[in-house]
């Protein structure tokens, strides 16, 4: 499989502040793509430069073959990028199956009674059929979280970004949450996974970047790259004992 997206020597930021430093980094297809750093390092600029909301100072973002690099948020989500956000916030006072709804109709283009299609695909690769016609705003946290994934995948995406969609969730939520990345990546969709939760980067992404002050520290395998003193130092806040000590 080849690459559907590359960043390549991406500077970026808002007004004349800059966050992103030559930031170059590729995502296969179908993979899980895990990316940490501590807080501030210029995760969520890279999510915002990837869905348009910002345009890069300099750099190229290529996804599925196009150059995107100035391309509007519209425009890149009707191509197949779709994104979750850190706090869900769904439409409260309407069901779950119509919260995705609106994200196939609107997002996707789809008229409604093919959006109705796709939103209850969404449903059911979340594990929210059941759920369908609940209030959205009756939903736990990890249902809200679901909810959060299923209104992006409303949108037909070929790239799925996950923004902390394990944050504040118990031990045995994360293993929900862990179980329905290995669905959606065996359904054939690629990802791109910001996390905070470690086990989740070892166990349910295949590489794995690690970002601090806007530039990329280190890429490779998971587990390695998470053993590495160069990221635990930047982002554990471990530091190399003194030979003299």
């Amino acid at each position: 499989m080849g690459n559907i997206l590359t960043f390549e020597n991406v500077d970026a930021g808002y007004g004349r502040v800059q966050i992103l430093h030559d930031l170059s980094f590729s995502v296969e297809e179908g993979e899980v793509y895990g990316v940490i750093g501590p807080n501030g390092c210029g995760k969520t600029t890279m999510f915002n430069a990837l869905i348009g909301l910002i345009v890069p100072f300099h750099g190229k973002i290529t996804f599925d073959g196009h150059d995107v690099t100035r391309m509007k948020p519209d425009a890149r989500c009707h191509m197949g990028i779709g994104r979750t956000y850190q706090v869900p916030r769904p439409f409260e006072g309407m069901s779950v199956f119509e919260n995705v709804l609106v994200a196939a109709v609107h997002g996707a283009g789809k008229s409604e009674h093919e959006g109705r299609s796709v939103a209850l695909e969404a449903l059911k690769l979340t594990e929210l059929y059941a759920k369908r016609e609940i209030p959205a705003g009756e939903l736990t946290l990890l249902d809200r979280k679901r909810l959060e994934i299923a209104r992006a995948l409303g949108t037909q995406p070929k790239l799925l970004l996950l923004d902390e969609v394990a944050a504040g969730l118990t031990e045995a939520e994360v293993q929900d949450v862990m179980k329905m990345v290995a669905d959606l990546k065996a359904a054939g969709y690629s990802i791109i996974w910001i996390e905070h939760v470690i086990q989740t980067m070892v166990e349910s992404t295949d590489h794995l970047m690690c970002m601090a002050e806007g530039h990329q520290l280190l890429i490779g395998d998971p587990r390695p790259v998470m053993e590495s003193k160069e990221v635990e130092e930047v982002y554990l806040g471990v530091e190399e004992e003194d030979e003299d000590e």
